[in-house]
């Protein structure tokens, strides 16, 4: 257990960067957020991610990918190197050589929510707008799927919300 210390660290930045992601959103609302805000977040998550990265800890990597991919989908950073979809296609990596089904449900979730909605609301500033991967309704249906499958029903109320959200309504 000498890697013990490296992912009990790594978790305590993750949960820091969480608390501080949320945090942030939750001011957003009422406040606006400062770019230090943003600085405070992104340093606890990259710490974190690098944490869990230096403890070889692949089963705990894709929630530090996750929160760090809302984070940058947040500032901008959707495409590219160092950002949302990054992140978010590492997580994947990990997941499906897992096999870590509840984390490919929720990259499915993460996938249509950050990506989908700002392409159905115009906000999506990547030229062309163009979803990364097959589409959000094949993600949605994907999640569903496995939620199903896995008996994972936590997410069912994120699942409906974001079908509410991003499907045509009959």
């Amino acid at each position: 257990m000498h890697d013990a210390p490296i992912l009990d660290f790594a978790l305590h930045h993750l949960t820091l960067g969480r608390a501080a992601l949320f945090e942030a959103i939750q001011g957003n609302m009422e406040h606006g957020i400062r770019s230090a805000e943003w600085e405070s977040v992104r340093c606890e998550l990259d710490t974190a991610v690098l944490g869990l990265r230096r403890a070889g800890q692949q089963n705990f990597l894709p929630l530090g990918l996750l929160t760090r991919a809302w984070l940058r989908f947040l500032t901008g950073a959707l495409t590219g190197p160092e950002s949302a979809q990054a992140d978010l296609d590492e997580a994947w990596e990990i997941a499906a050589r897992g096999p870590m089904k509840l984390f490919l449900a929720d990259i499915h979730l993460h996938r249509a929510r950050l990506f989908g909605l700002a392409i159905a609301d115009c906000r999506l500033p990547i030229e062309g707008a163009k979803y990364p991967w097959q589409s959000p309704a094949a993600d949605l249906a994907a999640a569903a799927k496995l939620i199903n499958a896995c008996g994972y029903h936590r997410r069912n109320v994120e699942l409906a919300d974001a079908q509410r959200a991003l499907l045509p309504r009959p």
